[in-house]
């Protein structure tokens, strides 16, 4: 008689264990507390428009991307490599030639950074182009903050681009995080692109979850308790088990771990149409100045028009962490920031994700597969096992089933 495997939760991690599962012959069921899969990895439509959960992108360098996402079929709209910077009421476009040539001296005489830094971009990127993923991960627990300081990069460029550029993707401001995750993030970004699915990054939860041929979903269904053999569901149901496998937060779930907590970093996303895009090119802006609630806007119609409604604009814009700001304060931010009072900007939503990213204190690339079992039948999987990447959820949901 096979066993019987649960998962909870059905973002990547669960579909993707979910796949090795099937693959080992097994009928998985996943419980899973929201009306969809995907976890954080959500895409919702509002007239028209398509407004992902959160600004994100998909990095196309992550191993596991490359592995379990057909790429081709997500039709994938790419970033310009570089940003725009706005700081102290100017800006300036801030460049990659070694992605784009034609920009060389563009980024050659930008007044972000001296020459110095830019050859020691050039530095580090090549470097950690030829530095094996895994051992990245090595070396001690300085922050990103010290390691660019260290490294010799200048205040200037550490304070108009590396800050609210690497602030907002690992969702601080101070650039506390390890720089282990900083030069991980930096190595993907120096060989592959940042992108998004055309229609949006829901995409690829719905072509993961299409793979699955012998999973049962059961949907609004939240887990209250995990005991060794069994769970209880919010409605008191009892479903036994052979193995569980707990992606996400397990720790108000099993006995054994109340009291621990998984602290995680949160943002605030807000969405505008607009009557014409301030940036006319599918870049991201960064908004350099310390005193401003805004990290960073792009015009995600510009990235892909597939966003917006035939004639519209969409602008993502996204707060600094620990700030709140109401909508009206956002969009004139913005206008002033750009310099163009003529720019009318319509709220769509505003996203707040407080588990956005979750803080993981020994940031790994991969662990052994036997350190995902708890005990014999409650096995953990999920980013917050390794490293806070969409890489990371796909790589522990593989890792996790070897335990089944």
């Amino acid at each position: 008689m096979k066993k019987k495997i649960i998962i909870v939760g059905a973002g990547v991690a669960g579909l993707i264990a979910a796949r090795h599962c099937e693959e080992k012959g097994y009928q998985p069921l996943i419980l899973e507390a929201g009306d969809r899969a995907g976890g954080r990895v959500k895409t919702e439509q509002v007239d028209g428009f398509l407004l992902d959960h959160g600004f994100q992108v998909l990095l196309t360098d992550y191993a596991e991307v490359q592995r379990y996402l057909d790429l081709d079929k997500l039709n994938l709209r790419h970033f310009q490599p570089g940003a725009a910077i706005y700081s102290g009421g100017r800006s300036f476009r801030f460049s990659d030639p070694l992605r784009d040539p034609s920009q060389l001296w563009t980024a050659l005489f930008s007044p972000i950074g001296s020459l110095w830094d830019k050859i020691k971009i050039w530095q580090l990127n090549r470097q950690l182009q030829s530095t094996p993923r895994e051992q990245i991960f090595d070396g001690n627990p300085q922050s990103t903050l010290d390691f660019l300081r260290q490294y010799g990069f200048s205040e200037r460029i550490i304070q108009q681009f590396f800050r609210p550029f690497f602030g907002g993707i690992f969702l601080e401001n101070e650039l506390s995080t390890p720089a282990t995750m900083f030069r991980f993030v930096f190595k993907m970004f120096g060989k592959g692109y940042a992108a998004i699915p055309a229609k949006g990054m829901e995409e690829l939860v719905k072509q993961l979850q299409a793979t699955l041929q012998q999973t049962t979903f059961r949907f609004n269904t939240p887990v209250q308790e995990i005991q060794e053999n069994y769970l209880i569901t919010h409605t008191g149901e009892r479903l036994e088990f052979d193995r569980v496998i707990v992606t996400g937060n397990p720790t108000n779930l099993i006995p054994g771990l109340r009291g621990q907590t998984q602290a995680y970093r949160g943002t605030y996303n807000l969405y505008f149409a607009a009557n014409f895009s301030p940036l006319q090119a599918p870049l991201i802006g960064l908004i350099a100045d310390a005193d401003n609630p805004i990290n960073s806007f792009c015009v995600l119609s510009e990235v892909s028009g597939d966003y917006a409604p035939a004639g519209k604009v969409l602008i993502s814009v996204s707060l600094k962490s620990d700030t709140i700001a109401t909508p009206e304060t956002v969009s004139a931010t913005l206008k002033k920031v750009l310099n163009r009072t003529d720019l009318e900007l319509t709220h769509l939503k505003t996203f707040h994700i407080p588990q956005s990213l979750p803080i993981v204190e020994a940031l790994r690339y991969a662990i052994p597969s036997t350190q995902y079992a708890l005990s014999n039948s409650i096995i953990l999987a999920g980013d917050q096992m390794l490293n806070a990447s969409l890489d990371a959820a796909m790589r522990s949901g593989r890792d996790a089933v070897a335990n089944v």
